[in-house]
Order: structure tokens, then sequence, then C-alpha cells
């Protein structure tokens, strides 16, 4: 079983788009029990989860894709260098981008209503335990170095390249993007350092294993980059059921 951690905003749904486009009917995801992208076999809590995992492999399925720290599958896994896949984004982008996410759309995250109704900001969800240093928390008891992949979601189409070569998926649009980020002063934007010390270590590690792949790959063909983003697509049909 190949586990790939989305870790939230990190280009986790074009990847999980890229992985359908891979294994079809063999990727089974997981983003909680009452999501209607979670496999019909994954409808339990999350401590549940690797209890599951017999299931899905007698079922065919070959890819676990979702929003789940690696500890929940820890014991199902046996060699972390063959089966864990995630990516990771500037920590700092990364929370302004969910935070702006949270706002713009229609969603079922926690601190929904309160970030839309004002209550809650950028840098109250920031501070939030669930939210600071999240990517180290989702891939605690592991490093960077000890997994197959970690990508970099800022070059996410050569990320594609390295990791599956000529068979690289072309996806149609980039998945979930915003329209537009709130605007950070450079306070709020210190703040946001001193919240995710230890994802921007992890992020300069992932950044220096990606370079290492580069320097090491041959004839990278990279496909190309989606114009169109998923966000409006979504707004027009909200805006369309609202008629």
């Amino acid at each position: 079983m190949i586990f790939s951690v989305h870790i939230p905003k990190t280009a986790g749904t074009s990847f999980r788009n890229a992985l359908k486009e891979r294994y079809g009917e063999k990727l089974a995801c997981f983003y909680g029990a009452n999501d209607p992208a979670t496999h019909p076999l994954l409808r339990v809590r999350r401590n549940a989860l690797a209890s599951r995992i017999p299931a899905l492999e007698d079922a065919g399925v070959e890819v676990l894709h979702g929003h789940y720290p690696l500890s929940l599958v820890k014991s199902a896994i046996v060699d972390p260098s063959r089966q864990v896949i995630t990516w990771v984004r500037d920590p700092i982008d990364r929370v302004v981008s969910h935070y702006s996410f949270i706002k713009e759309r229609p969603t079922k995250w926690a601190f929904d209503q309160e970030i839309k109704s004002g209550q809650l900001s950028l840098l109250a969800f920031a501070k939030k335990r669930a939210i600071r240093n999240i990517a180290t928390r989702y891939l605690s008891g592991f490093s960077p170095d000890e997994l197959a992949f970690v990508g970099v979601s800022e070059r996410f189409e050569l990320g594609l390249a390295l990791l599956f070569g000529d068979e690289a998926p072309h996806l149609s649009r980039r998945y979930n993007a915003i329209d537009a980020r709130v605007p950070v002063t450079p306070r709020e934007l210190g703040r946001l350092h001193s919240f995710n010390v230890a994802d921007i270590e992890l992020y300069g590690e992932a950044t220096r294993l990606m370079i290492d792949r580069v320097t090491a790959a041959k004839g990278i063909v990279m496909p190309p980059r989606p114009v169109l983003a998923g966000t409006g697509v979504v707004r027009r049909l909200i805006r369309k059921a609202a008629l």
C-alpha cells in the first residue's frame, strides 16, 4: 500500500486527480467519515483508519490518499522509503492560502463560521494548535529523507515528472485554487514565521531533497502547467444553484 499524505493546501487535490488518472479504482481517499470523497470502506473514525488497510488491500486498492497524519497508519507502514508520498509548501504561503480558502469558499473546515464572520483573524487562526506547524505534525515520526517522495508544491509539475517520469499525468486545471489571498502586513508575516519554525525547517529540507533529485535526474520532461483554476468553476456552480 502506498500512503499519500495530503497536508492541507499543498496541491493535494490536484495530486489526488493525478493519482486518479494513474491508478483509477485502485485509489482510495480518506477525508473523514462523512466526506463524500471518502472510500466506502473508510467511513470510520480517524483513529480506526489503520484497521481498515487490510480490507482496502483485499479490495485491490494500492494507494490511500487524504487528510491523515502518518501516525494513524504507522503500524501499516513497512518501508516508508517505498510507501510514503507527500507534498509540502512554503509554510507562510500555506497558512495564508488555508485562511483565504476558508474565507472565500463554502467549506466544512473547522473555524469556517468564525473566519467568514470576521471573528477569527489570520493571526488567531494561524496560532491555533491545529494549524501551526501542520506539516510537521502530519509527518510526525518520519523525516523527509526517510520517505519515498516529498514534493514541493510550488514546483508541482516538476514533482510529477520526477515521480512518474514519462507517464506523468497532464491535468486540465489547478484544483481548489483561491481567487485572492488576504493581505498580510510585515508584522503579521513575522508572527506567522514564529508560529511555524518547525515547518520552515521541514520545508527547507524537502526543497534540498528535491534539488538533489533534479540534479540526479536526466531528461526531465514536465507536463504542462494548467492555466485554468478550479475555484471559478465551483463559484459559477454555486451562483447557479442560488438562482
